[in-house]
């Protein structure tokens, strides 16, 4: 990998270590000065006691906010896509986006699934890269503080990259990998939220033959760093 690679690839993976250390110490200042950082959500404040987070049936007629159990929240995210490796020699970073949406099951947890694709070309060599993931993730919110929530992602899913050759020869592969992130969500009113996330992403390698009949290898890492705007319903 280059240099510069190698210090932006450095400086991502220090990234949460340095967000969880911050996240800690917000939490401890919180803590000093009673302020509104707790494990209760804000739509549960209030609320009486129940065996199950989940809104009771009579609430679900009513305007839901961002991430209460029971909402779908839709979001458009859009970022930098950093690439690892191989690819990171070969192709230059870019400008990715997905469509995503959270369900939200509890107070805690939710479904993460995305939708996305970024384009990666062409390289100096006149060579190409475009990529596509269905993903499917687990999402755990760790806490709220005032209208904004911290929450972590881990997830699994299928990639598609795609090689465009300056000889004319072509590489289209599906792979399965697996995705590790986080990010924060704010509300901004009872339907809108905005959000900033970065995840890392690991491709399972496999060995495909391309148009020219050349057995190639093919694998990949790559991170996103996203900012989203999305709706609730």
């Amino acid at each position: 990998m280059r240099p510069m690679l190698r210090q932006s690839a450095s400086r991502l993976l220090v990234a949460p270590f340095i967000g969880i250390a911050l996240l800690a110490a917000l939490q401890a200042h919180a803590e000093d000065q009673g302020t509104r950082w707790s494990k209760t959500p804000r739509w549960a404040e209030g609320q009486p006691a129940r065996e199950t987070s989940e809104r009771p049936p009579s609430d679900f007629g009513t305007p839901v906010t961002p991430f209460s159990p029971g909402s779908n929240n839709l979001s458009l995210d859009v970022g930098q896509i950093f690439l690892y490796g191989d690819l990171g020699g070969d192709f230059a970073d870019s400008i990715g986006f997905q469509l995503r949406n959270v369900h939200a099951v509890s107070d805690i947890f939710g479904l993460d699934t995305s939708l996305g694709f970024s384009s990666h070309g062409p390289a100096s060599n006149g060579n190409g890269f475009s990529m596509s993931h269905l993903k499917f993730a687990l999402r755990t919110n760790f806490a709220w503080y005032d209208k904004a929530i911290p929450y972590g992602v881990f997830g699994l899913g299928f990639f598609r990259p795609s090689y465009e050759q300056d000889s004319g020869s072509n590489l289209t592969a599906l792979l399965f990998g697996l995705s590790l992130g986080g990010g924060v969500n704010l509300e901004i009113s009872d339907t809108l939220f905005f959000g900033a996330s970065l995840t890392f992403h690991d491709m399972f390698g496999t060995r495909k033959r391309n148009s020219s009949n050349v057995v190639q290898e093919v694998d990949g890492s790559f991170a996103s760093f996203l900012v989203s705007a999305g709706v609730s319903f």
